[in-house]
């Protein structure tokens, strides 16, 4: 390349001193002499017409020298050519100016040998972000690539690999390409092992090395996260960003951070991640910091200047600061995020605050001035929307509380995406989402002047459809197998549809739904569903009958429903709703066991009780008025707000249907964003009552019973109930012998004389909670990618409010026993069966989950680790004697109890 540069400026100077030592001819001067031709020669790539479009000289124009050099300049400055050379030759009609070139050669591909720890992709983002200009069908440029691995050389020590190293590689490519192999080799992964620091009396060495934001000491969720890769710059953004704003906010403003020690020791041994007891080398970095935290400052005087939309008083408030407390540089800088978005709000979108600080070390006070430049109210002249390419202006627009020609307000803008982020069409959009372009200057209108601001929206819309088959296995719905379609923008007019067909082992469902949420232009979300269910509510899979769920058999009952619900709904404030729904249904249940059938056959919940006949054909007229509230800031992936539903189930009496109950249910959830926005903490708590009316109570399968993914996690389905004890005569058969033990025969028919002996024999029966009350709470953490790890603690509980909802119907139609004063007496008709005290307990759950979202369904994969510290562990005695029976919520294939273990789950808890 050397002798190359030197040929081309050889050529060049060659060329110049031509032209300047070489007098033009008096003669040739007075004739001015003519360009006739320009010629390009040795194009191979370049276009003829890309070089010619740089040249000012033209044909059949007078020749100038100095226009030539500037030609010269420009096609050299294009980059396209290792060499070029300018010739002048005589025409028949004046002079050819011939341009010889040499291309470069063009980089055919470019490959990273020895990359592991950053992805091509990471790279090129690099790349990008230095302005490296280093890429495939690029012209090829050493300068560059010097360039490129200085940057690799970053970021390799972003990634920990402080001592790599890197090299390059050519390979021609014929005619004129040629292949980079970027040859890498990583070295080490650098990792800090341990954050000490000296001269610190305020603060503990852990609680500073907790405000450190960007690298942590070695540990597992440091490992998951990449912060304990040790990288200088970050070490730097750490102690200024996190330990002197640590001190700042108790008034140690002249803290001195000195230069930190920084030993890195090479150390063996072995790793547990990823690869568990797997010999590792490597070197770890022991970092020392030398403070010094100087003396506490206070707050002197408080002064504004150039504020005329608000008082001073009024701005003292929003700082949070008063004369004499200690100082706080945390509440100025919250103080002047809280100014920008009241400011904001009016209108005022470029005001610029400006503090001033005036220190007095004798007195240890800071003298705060704060210089406000308010600028001009700005209204909306045009809002226009990027990346919609499905979804109809119309729908995103009715969502924004700003109007062009109004007055603009932050605060409006801020709430118009947090209802297009409850959409759940778009990417999460941002503040920097919603780019706004102010024009300086004003229109005047009847002698006002008025200043205008442009706003641009730029979304990214999600896929709005989902065709799949789903399948698996489920602690809730045990094996299924299902088909789906779904789309929640259709054709782009923000309606929902949803079709799905499952089937499986425990529930199947087949539903068919649409919903408007702008019902003729108008804010009024109307809808319908049409919809076959069937579920089998279980205890358990083998072995309920003997561990306290029901007798001979998991299964409790089976119910099946066909019906549709319509249902509106309509804003009566911001981000609350008011909606109706009405749903008719035809449901039956059946019975895994006569014992069962019997069982719950003795509770009168229809107007046309028969007994057994009562639980096919049940006919339910429901309406549910419904109010919500809801800030949460997306429908899939929730990191901040909050959510509140209230809601009553009014099912038969004037309605209609032969079922009279009535369901009220409470449902909040609570979403923090938390370590500076990373991770988020949530909250959810549930409520909800049941009660039949009108003489009837409520049917068994509209009572509650808790446990599972859904509630709380470490329990088997439906598990947790209250249950009660029943005791049931049966009859053996024996054979009458006489005292010598001979049968004694029937001198009637000729036969032996059989006689039913009396016993009577005792099961704890699952019979539903008419209330229930759940508590969730989680720490979501995201790891990589779509993967989160979710501590969570859950605290539940159903139990009877109402007795007289477990009255016997009909004496008649049951076998139930009481053992009173020394025997048993049949049950009579409106007495009520007595609960199991214990059943009632709180039950309680806690663990860990690892959540990979599944972007088909939005909804994530969750593998469960549970451990129960409440749960059911108890005997009841039984009134006919005998060994106690023993009551378990949990236990394993074997009939042993169980209190830790993993599941898996595809959905949220909340």
């Amino acid at each position: 390349m050397l002798k190359k540069g030197r040929a081309l400026v050889l050529s060049f100077a060659l060329f110049l001193i031509a032209l300047l030592t070489h007098p033009v001819p008096s003669s040739l001067a007075q004739t001015e002499e003519i360009i006739e031709n320009i010629e390009i020669r040795g194009t191979r790539r370049v276009p003829q017409d890309t070089v010619k479009f740089h040249i000012v000289s033209q044909k059949n124009t007078r020749f100038d020298p100095n226009v030539l050099r500037r030609d010269f300049k420009a096609i050299w400055a294009q980059g396209f050519f290792d060499d070029l050379r300018v010739t002048l030759e005589d025409g028949k009609t004046g002079k050819i100016i011939i341009f010889t070139v040499k291309e470069k050669p063009l980089i055919r591909n470019i490959e990273y040998k020895g990359l592991k720890s950053a992805t091509n992709t990471e790279v090129l983002d690099k790349f990008k972000e230095k302005k490296v200009g280093l890429g495939i069908e690029t012209p090829f440029d050493p300068t560059k690539i010097q360039r490129a691995i200085t940057v690799l050389t970053e970021l390799l020590a972003e990634k920990g690999r402080q001592y790599a190293e890197v090299k390059y590689e050519l390979t021609d490519v014929p005619p004129n390409s040629r292949l980079i192999t970027f040859v890498i080799n990583e070295g080490p992964k650098v990792k800090v092992k341990k954050i000490d620091f000296h001269g610190n009396t305020l603060f503990s060495d852990r609680e500073l090395r907790k405000s450190m934001k960007y690298i942590k000491q070695t540990g597992l969720i440091s490992t998951f996260t990449g912060k304990a890769t040790f990288d200088r710059n970050k070490l730097e953004g750490s102690l200024e960003l996190g330990v002197r704003a640590k001190y700042h906010e108790k008034g140690h403003i002249k803290l001195l951070i000195k230069e930190p020690k920084i030993d890195v020791r090479d150390v063996s041994g072995i790793s547990f991640f990823p690869i568990p007891f797997k010999p590792s080398k490597g070197k770890r970095v022991f970092i020392d910091v030398e403070l010094e935290e100087g003396n506490q400052y206070r707050v002197g005087d408080v002064n504004f200047t150039g504020n005329t939309l608000f008082t001073k008083e009024v701005l003292l408030r929003v700082f949070g600061m008063q004369q004499g407390e200690v100082f706080n540089g945390e509440l100025i800088r919250k103080g002047f995020e809280n100014l920008k978005k009241i400011y904001g709000s009016q209108g005022y979108i470029n005001f610029t605050p400006i503090p001033r600080q005036d220190i007095d070390d004798e007195a240890k006070l800071v003298n705060v001035v704060f210089d406000f430049d308010e600028g001009h109210r700005y209204r909306l002249r045009r809002l226009d929307f990027v990346g919609n390419t499905t979804t109809r202006d119309k729908v995103i627009r009715r969502e924004v509380l700003v109007n062009e020609g109004e007055f603009f307000s932050t605060q409006l803008m801020d709430i118009s995406l947090l209802r297009l982020n409850q959409l759940g069409f778009f990417d999460q959009l941002k503040d920097e989402d919603a780019e706004q372009k102010p024009d300086p200057k004003p229109t005047v209108e009847n002698g006002e002047e008025k200043y205008w601001v442009d706003v641009t929206l730029k979304v990214k819309e999600k896929g709005k459809n989902s065709i799949g088959f789903t399948g698996g296995v489920s602690g809730y719905g045990g094996s299924f197998l299902g088909l789906n379609y779904s789309t929640n923008n259709f054709m782009g007019y923000g309606e929902t549809l949803d079709f799905t067909l499952q089937g499986g082992t425990r529930q199947s469902a087949y539903v068919f739904s649409f919903t408007e949420p702008y019902f003729r232009d108008r804010p009024l979300t109307t809808g319908f569903s049409v919809f076959h269910r069937r579920f089998s509510f279980r205890e358990g899979d083998q072995f309920g009958g003997f561990f306290g769920a029901v007798p001979l058999g998991g299964e409790l009952f089976a119910q099946g429903s066909t019906g549709f619900t319509l249902f509106t709904s309509y804003p009566i404030r911001s981000f609350t709703r008011f909606g109706l729904s009405y749903t008719l249904s035809n449901s039956s249940t059946e019975f895994s066991s006569d014992q069962n059938r019997n069982f719950y056959s003795a509770f009168q919940f229809t107007d046309t009780f028969t007994g057994l006949g009562s639980y096919s054909g049940v006919l339910n007229s429901t309406i549910t008025p419904t109010l919500t509230y809801n800030t949460v800031n997306n429908p899939f992936t929730p990191s901040s707000g909050k959510s509140f539903t209230a809601l009553i189930q009014f099912t038969g009496g004037p309605l209609g249907g032969n079922v009279k109950y009535y369901k009220p249910y409470l449902d909040a959830k609570w979403f923090k964003p938390m370590n500076k926005r990373r991770n988020t903490l949530g909250m959810h708590g549930q409520f909800s009552f049941v009660s039949g009316f009108g003489g009837l109570q409520a049917p068994i399968y509209d009572r509650f019973y808790m446990g599972g993914e859904d509630s709380i996690r470490g329990f088997d389905i439906r598990v947790i109930s209250p249950r009660a004890l029943v005791t049931q005569r049966s009859f053996n058969q024996v054979t009458r012998r006489d005292p010598t033990g001979t049968p004694v025969i029937d001198p009637t028919t000729g036969g032996t004389i059989i006689d039913n002996i009396p016993f009577f024999s005792s099961f704890p029966y699952s019979i539903g909670g008419d209330t229930q009350a759940v508590y969730n709470i989680e720490y979501r953490i995201p790891i990589a990618g779509p993967v989160t790890l979710a501590p969570f603690f859950d605290l539940g509980k159903t139990w009877i409010m109402r007795k007289s909802q477990l009255k016997i119907a009909d004496a008649a139609l049951t076998n139930f026993y009481k053992f009173e004063n020394g025997s048993f007496r049949p049950l009579r008709s409106g007495e009520s069966l007595e609960i199991i005290p214990d059943t009632t307990k709180f039950r309680a759950s806690t663990g860990l989950e690892i959540q990979v979202v599944l972007p088909v369904i939005n909804a994530p994969f969750r593998l469960i680790y549970y451990y129960n510290p409440l749960q059911l562990n108890s005997f009841v005695n039984r009134p006919e004697g005998g060994f106690p029976y023993p009551i378990y919520d949990n236990y394993d294939q074997f009939g042993v109890q169980k209190r830790s273990g993993f599941k898996f789950s595809v959905g949220r808890t909340f």
